[in-house]
């Protein structure tokens, strides 16, 4: 099955935002074993939205688009839409009492402008929205489904895996390819390629993605066979062939978080962690309260920017500082042992660094970075990140996790 996706917004073309939309549509409906042919963007201008639609009707098996189903005048998706199947737009008054219900829930009464999003197209289906006021829409033009849905992230993933998934596989689509995901951190996207390459070849009906980003490098594994149990087994055979190869860099082999996998490796052990910060101001704790659950294990954390912070809160020597200064190994252990004795934990997460754009010397440039994990050991590592402000930030906060996941399970450090 060939399909199109068309994403409506202006933000998304002077952008105000970044469309996160068409890359979660792709990869739900590969899951599934159809093929995503095209995907357009285009703005809030009906003529333009027209045309969008109008072709990838003609083109492609099914469509799906989001955006521009608000209430603003700039919202025309559904008109545009309801014009191409020649469909008039009527009030729907099961629609208009969900969105007063969703109001009534704020405690604030539903503005009189928000009657249009229950203004549905004659003979469509409507796809109930479980997280905002705007419905989605099934319409279908000649027996093509054009599948009309919210932009807002959260709205339009729900009616994706609630509704437009179940609808395709019940048109008939059959599931004859697998997605498996190896998640990598620590190491570079082209020594990943250098340890994955000489296996690929051996990968049989295997088509293989490298997906870096700042949390690391993760490799995309699809496969397709006659049958759904073939693919899965195959994706899984290589999925395991690439991870032997990774290790000990995979922490994941799945679409977990860090995070995640460090909430489950602390909960499994019973253990607990708290976290002392410098440069990264605080992401190391709000990445690891991220994730439900975490109280359990998660005691709390000190962020600690100043050096007075440092030796007041944490327990850092004046002579350190004094003989090491702020970022160095011997500060990094005295803050990951200072912020695991105050809090009472198992374990000592710390990170000191240089993020930038000043501070940096020749013996200490920016991107110099200190993480340690004080629990029955402590582990220290010197990391240098290339890059501006954020991106050593969020490096360095990656850097520690991971040392903390290395440091539960045992693993040696290179």
């Amino acid at each position: 099955m060939r399909i199109e996706i068309v994403v409506i917004g202006n933000e998304l073309l002077d952008g105000s935002r970044v469309d996160q939309n068409t890359a979660y549509i792709a990869a739900r409906l590969t899951e599934i074993g159809a093929e995503v042919v095209r995907s357009v963007v285009v703005p809030d201008d009906p003529r333009r939205i027209e045309e969008a639609l109008k072709s990838a009707l003609l083109s492609a098996d099914a469509v799906v688009s989001t955006g521009g189903l608000g209430v603003t005048t700039d919202d025309r998706t559904k008109q545009v839409a309801a014009r191409l199947v020649g469909a008039r737009l009527a009030l729907d008054e099961r629609v208009l009492a969900r969105v007063r219900e969703r109001f009534e829930a704020r405690g604030v009464p539903m503005p009189q402008v928000n009657v249009s999003q229950a203004m549905v197209p004659a003979g469509a289906r409507v796809i109930d929205n479980d997280h905002g006021t705007a419905p989605g829409l099934l319409i279908e033009k000649e027996g093509v489904p054009l599948f009309v849905l919210p932009g807002v992230p959260v709205e339009m993933k729900a009616m994706i895996d609630g509704y437009v998934v179940p609808f395709l596989e019940g048109r008939g689509l059959r599931r004859l390819s697998a997605v498996r995901l190896v998640r990598t951190t620590g190491i570079p996207e082209s020594r990943v390629a250098e340890l994955v390459e000489p296996v690929a070849p051996a990968l049989v009906r295997t088509e293989l993605a490298y997906l870096p980003s700042r949390a690391g490098v993760d490799l995309k594994i699809v496969t397709k066979a006659a049958t759904l149990e073939e693919a899965v087994r195959i994706a899984e055979e290589s999925a395991e062939r690439i991870a032997e190869r990774l290790e000990p860099y995979v922490y994941a082999r799945g679409d977990q978080t860090i995070e995640e996998v460090l909430g489950y490796l602390l909960t499994m052990s019973g253990k607990t962690v708290a976290v002392a910060e410098s440069c990264t101001g605080g992401r190391v704790g709000w990445r690891i309260t991220r994730v439900a659950g975490s109280s359990a294990y998660f005691l709390g954390g000190v962020i600690a920017y100043s050096n007075a912070l440092k030796v007041s809160l944490l327990g850092v020597r004046d002579a350190t500082l004094s003989a090491y200064g702020a970022v160095s190994e011997e500060t990094a252990r005295e803050m990951a042992l200072g912020v695991r004795s105050r809090a009472g934990s198992d374990y000592g997460l710390a990170v000191t660094g240089i993020a930038g754009p000043d501070g940096g010397t020749p013996e200490k440039p920016v991107g110099l970075v200190y993480v340690a994990a004080a629990g029955s050991e402590v582990r220290i590592r010197r990391l240098r990140f290339l890059g501006g402000r954020d991106a050593v930030r969020e490096h360095a906060a990656q850097a520690a996790l991971e040392l903390l996941r290395r440091s539960l399970l045992g693993i040696a450090e290179e």
